[in-house]
């Protein structure tokens, strides 16, 4: 079965569920999910909106498997059992690799039909069947499209999430039919609760990163060479920028990350800069924020992108 090289799953494994319960900050909004469970007034489509690794997905997850099961919302990790795990589905891109470059695919209209089908099914088990769409604004135009046609004739025992880092890429007349839940970036105290000074220096606020990154030596070794790697933009030869964009460009979502943490750097370094100097940080932002959607949003060469950029900065 063709799904448009997407991911397509029904979750049938209680690790699964175990693995993902910790959530952090965002309590206002992790309080509005537990009064609307509570009082059973459930609207048929959400979108998640907010900076990735901040616990759009997390929740969504948690909320889908209380209200699949008619539970209330609770923080504490629970064995929901594998019946339930038969009526959540997630959707998402594929992750493809193309001449040694990591790139998310688009979300296809095949998926969103053969969705269309397990939706008109009743549920299994719960409540409620329930579809969450990771990464939502990687759905194209049609995609988008054919997902209207099911929000425009909801069924009573379906909810769709939308989970997005980049709502203004999900249609108008998707986000109309949907109710929206911003998710921000979490305070330094709250991650320090649960993450040791050195993990959450490197995290930008993003409890999902800080909890990759506890469980990876490496990707805090990523980090802080990360901050090496932006002097080295930022006073190395050309031949030394060469070298990186090259390297940088072999895994562009791994790229995007570090592009976000030097955003991060950048902003608080500006904080503590004269005006002079925080003007020159900001344009500097800038061009990165730029190559940043440009490495996203097209298919243009990675290596030139980024070759372009450390010259540039």
């Amino acid at each position: 079965m063709d799904l448009g090289f997407c991911h397509l799953f029904v979750i049938r494994h209680w690790k699964f569920v175990i693995l993902f319960m910790l959530f952090i900050g965002n309590q206002k909004t992790f309080s509005f999910f537990q009064k609307s469970l509570s009082s059973g007034k459930l609207n048929h489509a959400y979108v998640f909106s907010g900076p990735e690794h901040v616990g759009k997905f997390t929740l969504a997850k948690m909320f889908a498997l209380h209200a699949i099961e008619n539970t209330p919302l609770s923080l504490k990790v629970e064995d929901f059992g594998k019946e339930a795990l038969f009526d959540l589905i997630v959707l998402a891109p594929e992750i493809v690799e193309k001449k040694n470059v990591a790139k998310q695919r688009d979300i296809s209209v095949e998926s969103v039909r053969e969705i269309k089908k397990n939706l008109s099914l009743f549920p299994y088990h719960g409540k409620y069947k329930i579809l969450i769409i990771d990464d939502a604004h990687k759905m194209n135009t049609a995609a988008q499209n054919a997902l209207l046609k099911i929000l425009e004739e909801p069924n009573p025992t379906t909810i769709i999430i939308l989970v997005t880092p980049e709502i203004d890429k999900i249609l108008p007349t998707i986000k109309s039919r949907c109710q929206t839940v911003n998710f921000s970036l979490i305070s330094e105290s709250e991650l320090l609760k649960h993450f040791p000074q050195n993990i959450v220096d490197v995290s930008t606020g993003r409890p999902g990163l800080s909890e990759i990154i506890a469980q990876n030596d490496g990707e805090l070794s990523f980090r802080l060479e990360a901050v090496e790697n932006l002097n080295k933009i930022i006073s190395g030869s050309i031949n030394e920028k060469f070298i990186l964009a090259e390297e940088l460009s072999k895994d562009i979502s791994k790229t995007s990350d570090l592009l976000n943490f030097w955003l991060w750097e950048m902003r608080k370094k500006a904080l503590f800069s004269e005006n002079s100097e925080r003007k020159n940080i900001y344009a500097g932002m800038e061009k990165i924020q730029k190559s940043l959607e440009t490495l996203k949003n097209t298919n243009a060469n990675g290596r030139l992108i980024l070759e372009t950029l450390f010259l540039d900065l």
